[in-house]
């Protein structure tokens, strides 16, 4: 069942969202997905995968975007990812990690980051059929879309 957050929870929401534009703010710093960008998170504020299928009150949604959290769940996992294959390179989907994630984002990414199943199967197929540079090339196009957007986004917000 997924997670849902009402008024009782509105400060569980808020902290998410600080830990989702923490983090989009180091990709920004780094221009794109490396390495260990999760480190400046704490994971009692945001558990990436309890946020993929997150569901927000009507009446908390002026405040919390769900949208964002679901998709900053996916690119903290796709962060995660990315440590863990470049860390593994030769066995990344013998790590019970790698697995937990790909499993997650097969069954529950895709709705709010599309082009997260293209990776999926990219990394399913093994550490020997695994073109880096592809990979590369898909993180980079996902950072482009969602966390470079959210910026220009809320740069042209104005509160009503």
């Amino acid at each position: 069942m997924p997670m849902f957050i009402d008024f009782d929870q509105c400060a569980i929401g808020n902290r998410a969202i600080a830990s989702v534009l923490l983090l989009y703010y180091h990709l920004a710093r780094e221009g794109g997905i490396t390495h260990d960008q999760t480190v400046y998170l704490a994971q009692e504020d945001f558990d990436p995968f309890a946020f993929l299928d997150i569901q927000v009150a009507d009446d908390q949604k002026s405040g919390i975007d769900q949208t964002l959290l679901r998709e900053g769940a996916v690119v903290y996992l796709l962060c995660e990812l990315n440590d863990q294959v470049t860390d593994y390179e030769s066995d990344f989907l013998k790590q019970p990690f790698v697995r937990k994630i790909l499993e997650a984002l097969a069954a529950r990414g895709e709705a709010a980051v599309p082009e997260v199943l293209a990776i999926v199967q990219e990394l399913s197929l093994g550490e020997q059929q695994l073109n880096y540079a592809s990979f590369s090339g898909k993180l980079q196009l996902i950072y482009e879309k969602y966390v470079t957007r959210t910026f220009k986004e809320l740069a042209r917000a104005r509160v009503a």
